[in-house]
């Protein structure tokens, strides 16, 4: 076919046209893009605390948010470098820091800060290298979040936790804490014989003040020289280090005395109280495992128990063979079940997912808590058989049902090859992982995070879901929370059965609840009792409530 100049003329304008107008629709696109990146990029700037610096840490631009925290104008910050800022991070966080980013790697993490006033602050920052079309580092890029205020909540916290909130002394997790930090400990338990009593006849605001006075005395008698705690009720423990032995025991019996001769005064009205205790000057790792056993014997009638390891060891021996006994004959007829608690989602009104409690059916059928045998469980080397049954039996019941539940594990079961092995494998055959939450246990206990966090990433990567169980128990730490990358916290159960008499319960939850929300995690409360504790919990924001008031365990679910 042939066309005329004419016609080929045409062609080509139209094409030309068609061209002009995509690149005019493609200017439009583009300026629409750039229109929208603009207010992304504003939004960013405005909540933000941005920072760029060179390959030597020099600072080349800063926003208006990092002069609003620091105090510094760009004119004083810029060309200066970023240690400028440096507060009271370690050497070692910063060594990290330069190591990571300059094999080309994002840092994230906590630094401590100090204005241009001298004052302190707290960033999440991440930093990130920019790199070239060559892939060469051209610059660094920091981007943090002032996080001062939950830092400061964190703290109050944390020493809140380890302080009795009625004394204002060291509690049990406090003394456990020094007990680890001292060289040759001895610890004294000291109690107040029949103190229900004095509760049941002058009433609990007598008892308090019991407590009370009673406290102020060991603290006038020891000073400074040594460290007291309230660890239980009427149960009161002095610690000493380095302290000689017979000196120790005069002093612990004359404070006694004291107490027992002279009556306290509240009120008008004198009480007489008699005061019993306990001492161990054993090795400070014997000295914690058997703190909680000789306070049992400083209720008996005797004036004063010191602890030895042959104090009735036959008798814990004797009871040690029975369960371990009772464990084996368990095993051998599939008797070690779950049991399952429910919990209800306070903002739909409704049981979600269920908790898998281990229980041990004796020879009469009855149901044994893991209270009588776990620690036998595990001195006997049959703990993670008994993980392993949890497991096995939680899996094959929740297959077909359409909730979610949740599995304890333990540093135990984590660090275990078996364990992990056994769970991933099992994960893959139910094709369940969706469904499973795990609840880690003992998370104060974390030394080594890699090797958590590695189970972690991988239960995560099939589907599952992490909880931390008893969080705000003495030894939690916000942290960790962090560390674990966790999607639910569980409560401590100490706490919301006291939250409804205990201000000071009712304080940590509240701390706790908005600590969750700034981190995006769902909180759940454990033993929910009633319904006065119910709505309180409803009140505060938690998410879930799990207790007897919802459901108690059960063998099978509704």
């Amino acid at each position: 076919m042939n066309l005329s100049y004419e016609e080929y003329l045409l062609i080509l304008t139209f094409f030309i046209i068609i061209y002009l107008l995509s690149k005019q629709k493609k200017n439009r696109d583009l300026k629409k893009e750039n229109h929208i990146l603009k207010q992304y990029k504003e939004a960013v700037e405005e909540s933000n605390i941005i920072s760029k610096a060179d390959l030597k840490g020099n600072i080349t631009y800063v926003n208006d948010k990092f002069c609003e925290v620091t105090l510094y104008s760009r004119e004083e910050i810029l060309g200066k470098p970023h240690s400028l800022l440096k507060g009271e991070s370690s050497k070692e966080i910063f060594k990290n820091l330069w190591e990571t980013i300059s094999s080309k790697n994002t840092w994230h993490g906590v630094l401590k800060n100090r204005r241009k006033d001298g004052e302190f602050y707290y960033v999440n920052i991440i930093i990130k290298p920019i790199l070239d079309e060559n892939n060469e580092i051209i610059e660094y890029i920091a981007i943090r979040h002032e996080i001062t205020d939950l830092i400061h909540k964190s703290e109050e916290l944390e020493k809140s936790l380890r302080e009795d909130f009625l004394t204002k002394e060291g509690n049990r997790f406090k003394l456990l804490e020094d007990i680890k930090k001292s060289k040759r400990p001895s610890l004294a338990l000291l109690d107040i014989n029949r103190f229900g009593e004095i509760n049941d006849f002058y009433g609990y605001d007598i008892g308090d003040e019991v407590l009370r006075i009673v406290a102020k005395t060991f603290r006038k008698f020891i000073g400074n020289k040594y460290s007291l705690y309230r660890i239980y009720s009427d149960e009161f423990a002095i610690l000493a280090d380095n302290e000689d032995k017979e000196h120790f025991l005069r002093f612990i019996k004359q404070i006694s005395d004291s107490l027992s001769l002279n009556p306290l005064k509240i009120k008008g009205k004198e009480i007489y109280i008699q005061i019993s205790y306990s001492i161990s000057f054993e090795e400070k790792d014997t000295l914690k495992k058997t703190a909680n056993m000789i306070k049992k014997y400083a209720k008996t009638n005797k004036d004063v128990v010191i602890y030895n390891k042959n104090l009735e060891i036959e008798k814990i021996y004797e009871k040690n063979i029975m369960w371990t006994t009772k464990l084996k004959k368990a095993f051998e007829n599939d008797n070690i079940v779950p049991y399952y608690q429910a919990i209800f989602n306070i903002k739909t009104n409704k049981i979600e997912k269920y908790e898998a409690l281990v229980r041990l059916i004796d020879e009469d059928g009855i149901a044994i808590s893991p209270y009588y045998f776990l620690d036998i469980a595990k001195k006997s080397k049959q703990y993670l058989k008994l993980t392993k049954q949890v497991i096995k039996k939680s899996f094959e019941y929740f297959k077909d049902k359409n909730f979610e539940f949740s599995i304890n594990l333990t540093l135990e079961d984590i660090k275990s090859k078996s364990i992990s092995t056994y769970i991933l494998d099992m994960l893959v055959e139910y094709n369940i992982a969706s469904k499973v939450v795990f609840e880690i246990v003992e998370s104060e206990g974390i030394e080594d995070f890699v090797e958590v966090n590695s189970f972690i990433d991988k239960v995560r990567e099939l589907g599952c879901q992490i909880a931390i169980d008893d969080f705000g128990s003495g030894y939690s730490n916000f942290e960790y929370l962090i560390k674990l990358n966790a999607d639910y916290i569980k409560i401590d159960g100490s706490l919301i059965k006291d939250i409804l008499i205990n201000k000071n319960s009712e304080e940590i939850v509240i701390t706790l609840v908005d600590f969750a929300r700034r981190q995006g995690l769902k909180t759940i409360a454990e033993f929910v009792s009633n319904k006065d504790i119910f709505e309180k919990v409803k009140d505060l924001g938690i998410d879930y409530a799990q207790g007897y008031y919802i459901s108690e365990p059960k063998i099978k679910i509704d």
